[in-house]
């Protein structure tokens, strides 16, 4: 890429990001979350501080675990609690953590159209660490039907790593949308 394709190129990203920052405030309803976001359908009160967290398997599905998360939490609040018991990993030793345990959540925001975007970071990782296209799937959507499962006013999940939406997750995935989730990878048993 040269110099003015890599300028242009920038320019976009920052005019994308304003302009769903821009429409994200104009829509935003007047509760909010406590830090500023607005709160998102399903607080804790009602989930009673129970979730399903989605971990991947060796079996290529997600299996889900039973957690019970701080019931004061609402909004953004709660989807990084959720993300956060994900990224810890699972209780059961043959399921493992959608990412490692580097990545932090840089920034949740809840769009009035029940699109969620999430930030995930890593200073260790410019991009997601995440290794073949089936890793990839199961991960992004460990998140994906992690956070919509338990929040019922989401609907999709725009991913992002280090504060940009790449157009894949990790080279497969299309990252150019929000996700939505993927209840085929879901698993009905549990893992062995």
């Amino acid at each position: 890429m040269n110099r003015k394709q890599a300028l242009i190129f920038v320019s976009a990203s920052v005019l994308v990001g304003l302009v769903v920052s821009a429409l994200w405030l104009r829509s935003a309803p007047e509760s909010t979350d406590g830090r500023g976001g607005p709160a998102a359908e399903g607080s804790a009160a009602e989930l009673a501080g129970s979730v399903t967290l989605y971990f991947p398997g060796a079996d290529g599905r997600l299996h889900g675990e039973a957690r019970v998360l701080d019931t004061d939490a609402e909004g953004a609040a709660l989807v990084e609690r959720i993300v956060v018991g994900l990224l810890s990993g699972p209780d059961n030793e043959s399921l493992f953590p959608p990412l490692p345990p580097s990545t932090t959540v840089g920034s949740v925001l809840l769009a009035a159209d029940g699109t969620l975007y999430l930030d995930l970071a890593s200073a260790e990782h410019p991009l997601p660490p995440v290794d073949g296209s089936q890793r990839e799937i199961l991960a992004a959507y460990s998140l994906v039907n992690s956070i919509c499962a338990n929040m019922p006013g989401i609907r999709s999940v725009a991913l992002l790593w280090n504060s940009e939406q790449r157009t894949t997750f990790a080279g497969n995935l299309d990252t150019t949308r929000p996700l939505t989730p993927n209840r085929g990878l879901v698993s009905a048993s549990q893992p062995g």
